[in-house]
């Protein structure tokens, strides 16, 4: 059977051949030949030998099989370094938490048995959303690769034109005509090289943009706040003096501070989203997370990352050396990376006391100025803090999805856990849309809390 070129291949492995036809005709129902080519394995040394002519981007598998079981499946496709998504999945064993062993195994979900069409669904669409912004960064990867040699190219180019230039210079000696033509060629390819350095920049931007993104995707509770501490981080960065160029690696940084947090697995995700919560606590210090190490990890291989990443690393430095990773104190400790910690700060604690003004923040955060904050960077930011003044929150209440009724209105959007937003803040809610809500939280739930306007 010839497989859709654009279609993700899904494999499906069991020795439950029942299960098998339930999950395909669920998959079939739901997503279409189009978007999902599904294919099944009766146990696991025959989906092995499947994987490595069809190259599936998911897997299904379940743990207890004859022969070969679903961890040793993991295992082997983590070994042959395929990049396919593994859920395993297995009925409920009150002697060994098969969950945990799925997640230090390598799977990337676990699901237990009997199924649930809804989170079957749910998992295969995340999972498939994962695997596209992946290929999107992938691709945006490939693309600046491709820049960058065509840089160096025309660097070697331009190096032999020069060499061109000097010959030239000694054979024509004072034939001025011609002079002006080899000199007109010279202003053209730099030119070029303008260009190119502009396009450069431009696929930069969309990198940057595209990892911002997925920040926000994966941090539904947090929406807005990279931006928020960009914006004040660009305003302590520029009366401090900085340059452009720094003042643009400061905006950066800001902007995937949280990276680190994104690319660590669910659980972990969900331990180092806490712990950066408390640690906005004064009991709690700046060092308990390690999610600035993971985004270093993952920034500072990009070309043109190397500075943000290091900005990165040290958010959790104190002035007073009690941070970490590297225990650096005062004006060691990057510049960007003291503006960075404290404007994150700022708006952490802002968002999770939202009746807290502005002044009183401030007042907390200068108890702990020249132990873990700078103070040249908190006076700064409480000038931005005061032009930007206290704003009136309108009242709203909080309810689950299936408390909303005809004519509430928004007071947040609305996202599902996969990201995608289905209602816009200041939405009035008719019947038609509740249906719309409602039958969509069955097959992708909404992420976070609904907040809407109390009546007048």
């Amino acid at each position: 059977m010839a497989i859709n070129k654009h279609a993700k291949r899904f494999l499906s492995i069991d020795d439950d051949r029942t299960l098998q036809l339930i999950v395909k005709q669920i998959l079939m129902k739901s997503f279409g030949p189009e978007v999902l080519e599904v294919f099944q394995a009766g146990t696991g040394e025959e989906g092995l030998q499947m994987m490595r002519e069809i190259k599936p981007d998911i897997i299904l598998c379940d743990i207890h099989m004859p022969g070969m079981d679903g961890f040793e499946v993991c295992q082997r496709v983590r070994e042959l370094k395929l990049r396919s998504a593994v859920i395993l999945m297995s009925a409920y064993d009150a002697e060994q938490d098969n969950a945990i062993k799925a997640s230090e195994t390598g799977a990337d979900a676990y699901l237990s048995k009997p199924l649930k069409k809804g989170e079957l669904l749910f998992v295969v669409n995340f999972v498939m959303r994962v695997a596209h912004l992946n290929d999107a960064v992938f691709e945006k990867n490939k693309q600046l690769e491709a820049s960058l040699g065509q840089l160096k190219q025309f660097h070697h180019k331009l190096a032999s034109l020069n060499e061109e230039l000097r010959n030239d210079k000694r054979r024509l000696g004072s034939s001025l005509k011609e002079m002006t033509e080899l000199n007109e060629q010279l202003e053209n390819k730099n030119q070029q090289i303008s260009s190119m350095v502009e396009e450069l920049a431009n696929r930069f931007d969309s990198t940057e943009g595209l990892l911002a993104t997925i920040i926000e995707l994966h941090q539904t509770e947090h929406r807005g706040h990279s931006e928020r501490v960009a914006q004040a981080a660009i305003h302590i960065a520029g009366k401090m003096g900085l340059t452009d160029y720094q003042i643009r690696n400061v905006k950066s940084a800001a902007r995937l501070h949280e990276l680190g947090i994104v690319a660590l697995p669910t659980q972990e995700k969900r331990k180092e989203a806490v712990k950066e919560g408390e640690r906005n606590d004064s009991e709690v210090s700046a060092a308990t997370t390690n999610h600035p190490l993971v985004g270093e990890m993952l920034l500072k291989e990009f070309p043109g990352f190397e500075l943000i990443a290091e900005i990165i690393r040290h958010l959790h430095e104190n002035v007073d050396g009690s941070g970490r990773p590297d225990g650096m104190y005062g004006d060691r400790i990057p510049i960007g990376s003291r503006i960075v910690c404290a404007a994150s700060y700022f708006d952490h604690i802002k968002m999770s006391s939202p009746g807290k003004s502005g002044a009183e923040i401030l007042s907390r955060m200068e108890e702990k100025s020249g132990s873990i904050f700078d103070e040249a960077v908190l006076g700064v930011l409480a000038e931005y803090v005061d032009s930007q003044g206290d704003v009136k929150e309108v009242p709203t209440m909080e309810c689950s999805v299936f408390a909303l009724a005809e004519g509430m209105e928004l007071a947040s959007d609305i996202f599902s856990e996969s990201g995608i937003n289905l209602l816009r803040k200041g939405m009035v809610l008719d019947k038609e849309t509740l249906d719309k809500v409602l039958r969509f939280h069955n097959v992708d739930p909404i992420s976070g809390i609904i907040k809407v306007k109390q009546p007048s």
